[in-house]
């Protein structure tokens, strides 16, 4: 990297010691978008606070789902261009909560669990060196493990859609309460979308999964 690369580097991001990083350009370019597209997104703080709570439920359906059979996350992050990010301090054990990176980005669109591949440690991508069960890698977890951690984002907006419309019978403050009809409709229509059988969208990798426990031949899912 030259001199140049290295001052830009500087100036697009901010680095401090307790793990976190700032991306201070990707947050101003991702609120001037927002802004001009989703002009009503900032109307009020319930809005775009449930949007977050929403995805983040979906996404951490991913990540429980896939670490409860084993599989090394690496990343999550809700919406998309990222402007901050929590990395915490790395420990030994590789499917510690601690080893993850937590993002969070500007653009309210989406977000994405990050899991580790073989293709990342290409020293150990030998096959059959360990079993899919030890193996920290989603593309060697079977499919109809890789179908159930697809599954999770919407199985579990499909749990928050049922809590949060109880809560919002509850006799709570107003804004509190439109929070969560607010975070119910939108898990609803958060699987609506995913449920779409089109790559990279999770039915897409559904779709995939079924293909290869019907006739055993592996697509790549992830």
């Amino acid at each position: 990297m030259n001199e140049i690369e290295k001052k830009e580097s500087l100036n697009d991001e901010k680095k401090t010691d307790n793990g976190l990083t700032f991306h201070w350009f990707n947050l101003i370019i991702g609120f001037v978008i927002s802004y001009f597209l989703f002009d009503e997104f900032y109307t009020s703080w319930t809005l775009p606070f449930s949007l977050v709570l929403a995805i983040a439920i979906h996404e951490l359906g991913h990540l429980i789902m896939g670490k409860s059979f084993g599989c090394v996350v690496k990343e999550m992050q809700v919406f998309f261009l990222c402007f901050v990010s929590y990395q915490p301090k790395q420990v030994s054990e590789s499917n510690s909560w601690r080893n993850i990176k937590w993002s969070l980005g500007s653009l309210p669109l989406g977000g994405f669990t990050l899991f580790k591949m073989r293709s990342d440690d290409a020293e150990e991508a030998l096959p059959g060196k360990e079993s899919a069960k030890a193996s920290p890698y989603i593309d060697d977890k079977p499919a109809w493990q890789q179908l159930l951690i697809s599954a999770g984002g919407m199985l579990f907006n499909f749990a928050a859609i049922f809590i949060f419309f109880l809560l919002s019978e509850l006799d709570i403050p107003y804004q509190w309460s439109v929070l969560c009809v607010y975070t119910g409709g939108l898990s609803l229509i958060l699987i609506l979308l995913n449920i779409i059988p089109i790559y990279p969208l999770d039915g897409g990798r559904i779709i995939f999964s079924f293909f290869e426990m019907v006739t055993g031949k592996k697509l790549p899912t992830w």
